[in-house]
C-alpha cells in the first residue's frame, strides 16, 4: 500500500519519477520561459545534458536540468558532469514523497481518499466513447487489462496507465537522477534530497477535481502518453545531447503538472515545489563550497522558475566552461 500511494503522489505532482514529456509546445504569452534560459540559449554547447553554472559569494552550484522520462538503455556521456561531481561536496535530488501510517490508513478507511470509483463502479462503462477508444487503446498498448484501472477515478487511472505504458515501453521515470546519483555514490559523494512533499496533500488536493476536470487529467494523460509512444527511439536524446532549444519545444508543463493545476489548491503546491528548491539551492550557495543538483526542468524552464529565483537573489548564471 505504501508503495502504491506513493506511485499516485509522483504520479499527480512534480518530481524526477514523474512529470515530463508534453504535447503541450512552447511556452504561451501566458507562459513565458525564463529569461535566463533565453539568454543561455545562444550559447554553444559541450557533450552531453544541459548545464548551469551559478555562482554567489565563494559557493559553486552545478544545475542539471532533468526530462522524464528516459529510455533506459540510453547512453549519454558528460564530460562537464564528471568533473563537477569531482569537485563536488553534494549532491542535491528532487523531492521525495513523505507517506506516514496515518496516512495509509486514512486512505484506506476513506476508500482511497476520494480516487476510487464507487463500489461496482467501472471506469470504462463510464467514459465517453471516444475517451474510452483512447483509454483502452493505451491499456493495450501497456499490456493491462481493464481491471486494473476500473476502481480508480480517470484522473489517477491516467496516469497509473502511463505509468504502466513507460514501464512497457522501455522508459524510465526514476532516470535521469537514479544515473546521477549512482555516479555520486560512486565517488562518496553525500546525497540529499532538497526536501520532501506531502502525500497527503496532493491526494487531497486531486480527489477535490470535479468530474470534467478529472476528464481532462485524463485526456492530459492520454496525450503525453500517445506522444511519447509515437516517439520510441527518439525520447530523451535531445536531452542528452543537450539540444535545449528542441527539449523547450515540446516540454514546458507536464501532464500531471496541468492536471493538478486544475485541482483546489493545486497550483499553490506546484508553486511550493519550486519555491522549495530555489530555496534549498540558494542555501547551498550561501553555504560555499561546490554543489550539483538535479533539478526537473519544469522548475528551471518558467518565468520565475528555479534559475530566476536564483538570480533575482544576486547570483550570476552562466553555461560552464567545456
Amino acid at each position: 500500500m505504501k508503495n502504491a500511494l506513493s506511485a499516485l503522489a509522483l504520479a499527480l505532482t512534480l518530481s524526477a519519477a514523474a512529470h515530463a514529456q508534453t504535447v503541450d509546445l512552447a511556452p504561451t504569452a501566458q507562459e513565458p520561459g525564463s529569461a535566463v534560459v533565453e539568454e543561455l540559449l545562444v550559447v554553444a554547447r559541450a557533450p552531453g545534458p544541459a548545464i548551469w553554472l551559478v555562482e554567489k559569494g565563494g559557493g559553486k552550484l552545478y544545475v542539471v536540468g532533468a526530462a522524464t522520462p528516459l529510455p533506459h538503455q540510453l547512453a549519454w556521456k558528460s564530460p562537464r558532469l564528471e568533473r563537477a561531481l569531482g569537485q563536488a561536496d553534494v549532491l542535491l535530488i528532487p523531492p521525495k514523497a513523505s507517506v506516514g501510517p496515518a496516512q495509509i490508513a486514512g486512505f484506506v478507511l476513506k476508500g482511497g481518499g476520494g480516487l476510487r470509483q464507487g463500489l461496482g463502479d467501472k471506469l470504462e462503462d463510464e467514459l465517453p466513447p471516444d475517451l474510452k477508444a483512447r483509454f483502452v487503446s493505451a491499456r493495450t498498448r501497456a499490456r493491462k487489462g481493464a481491471g486494473d484501472y476500473k476502481n480508480w477515478q480517470p484522473a489517477v487511472a491516467g496516469f497509473l496507465l502511463l505509468s504502466d505504458f513507460r514501464q512497457a515501453a522501455g522508459l524510465s521515470e526514476a532516470k535521469p537522477v537514479s544515473t546521477i546519483e549512482r555516479m555520486a555514490r560512486a565517488r562518496k559523494l553525500k546525497v540529499r534530497a532538497v526536501g520532501q512533499y506531502r502525500m497527503s496533500a496532493v491526494v487531497g488536493s486531486a480527489a477535490k477535481l470535479s468530474p470534467d476536470a478529472q476528464l481532462a487529467c485524463l485526456r492530459d494523460a492520454l496525450d503525453e502518453l500517445e506522444y511519447e509512444g509515437g516517439r520510441p527511439t527518439t525520447i530523451g536524446a535531445d536531452w542528452a545531447r543537450g539540444d535545449l532549444a528542441s527539449v523547450r519545444a515540446r516540454y514546458s508543463t507536464s501532464a500531471a503538472q496541468r492536471c493538478l493545476a486544475r485541482s483546489p489548491g493545486g497550483a499553490a503546491l506546484l508553486a511550493q515545489q519550486i519555491g522549495q528548491s530555489a530555496s534549498a539551492l540558494s542555501d547551498a550557495l550561501n553555504k560555499g563550497g561546490v554543489t550539483v543538483a538535479v533539478v526537473d526542468l519544469a522548475y528551471l524552464l518558467p518565468a520565475n522558475g528555479v534559475l530566476d529565483r536564483l538570480k533575482a537573489g544576486g547570483a550570476v548564471i552562466t553555461s560552464p566552461p567545456d
